[in-house]
């Protein structure tokens, strides 16, 4: 083989060597800024490092063989009765984040829920159906029903709350609340039990007792009707128990702090009133202020009249930070 050829075939090897060097220097720098980064990622996750749910799995849980709602015995001991329940149970135990919400917010607004429910002589229990239908929140649905107790207009009306393109009382859980207890007071003197009230108030009194007759039912346990209130009773039942014994199934709920209510004076104030941002900012606070705390104010502006407005008592009750 001649010499030249020779030569260049060892510079080639050479050369080869070379790149596979520094191929293999730049997988092992590669490797090690990856490893770093891994590191730095960890140090600072915003993951908690005790999860909410334990580390109990879903067939650890031992499910109650009694219970109640609206202080009415559920029988449990009936498979379709069992199975319904445990499929609102478990679907909800596994959304542990809307119970997570779902107390923190309880922690705001169960005290007054249950004084006015108490007062009237109602079960407690029925706060839980009040997350049923909205989770605390004053959301609207399809069918324009609004606020915690998903009033449509019309049975909103029919109970005292004024409904309009300015005021929308559903939205005020005060009155919203007074005006849910004073309907379900109703449907319980047109309905043999509060079970088939909370049916009544997913379907319509009208509905359940039409059933109750044509299906010669005597309670809601008996019934067969539309899918969603088959399910509706047990769904609030589910919420009660998830809530109230979360430590036994695994919710590891001591380390959050439920939401506070803010504190509040009112202000009456005589409409009308052109801008609602512009009176806010006159008396020191911003639009966002008076909209979170009065959220039955649906416009920018306040109609005739005279209306208690609630503003932060504090800076630390403001919506908008100071």
């Amino acid at each position: 083989m001649p010499e030249a050829l020779t030569k260049s075939k060892f510079q080639w090897l050479g050369i080869g060597f070379l790149i596979a060097v520094a191929l293999i220097v730049l997988v092992v720098v590669i490797d090690r800024f990856n490893a770093s980064q891994y590191q730095l990622a960890t140090t600072h996750s915003t993951v908690p490092s005790t999860p909410i749910l334990t580390t109990k799995g879903i067939t650890d849980i031992e499910l109650p063989k009694e219970l109640t709602i609206f202080g009415e015995p559920m029988p449990l001991d009936n498979w379709d009765i069992r199975e319904r329940f445990e499929r609102e149970f478990y679907y909800n135990w596994n959304n542990a984040s809307q119970i997570v919400i779902w107390w923190q917010r309880s922690g705001r607004y169960f005290a007054g829920i249950e004084k006015m429910l108490r007062d009237a002589g109602l079960p407690t229990d029925l706060e839980y159906l009040a997350i049923a239908e909205s989770g605390l929140a004053n959301v609207k649905s399809p069918a324009n029903a609004n606020g915690f107790w998903q009033f449509i207009p019309q049975t909103a009306q029919r109970f005292g709350l004024r409904v309009d393109d300015l005021i929308d009382e559903r939205l005020d859980p005060v009155k919203s609340t007074r005006a849910a207890v004073a309907y379900l007071k109703y449907m319980r003197s047109l309905l043999p039990s509060w079970t088939l009230v909370a049916a009544g108030y997913n379907m319509g009194e009208d509905n359940v007792a039409q059933a109750l007759q044509w299906q010669h039912a005597g309670s809601y346990w008996d019934l067969f009707v539309n899918d969603e209130t088959m399910r509706y009773v047990f769904r609030i039942a589910a919420i009660k128990e998830l809530i109230t014994h979360a430590d036994r199934y695994g919710l590891n709920l001591s380390k959050l702090t439920p939401y506070r209510m803010p504190q509040v004076r009112y202000v009456a104030v005589r409409g009308p009133i052109a801008s609602i941002a512009d009176w806010a900012y006159s008396q020191g606070y911003l639009y966002k202020d008076i909209k979170v705390l009065n959220p039955w104010l649906i416009g920018r502006s306040i109609p005739s009249g005279t209306y208690n407005i609630a503003v932060p008592s504090t800076d630390e009750d403001r919506a908008a930070p100071k």
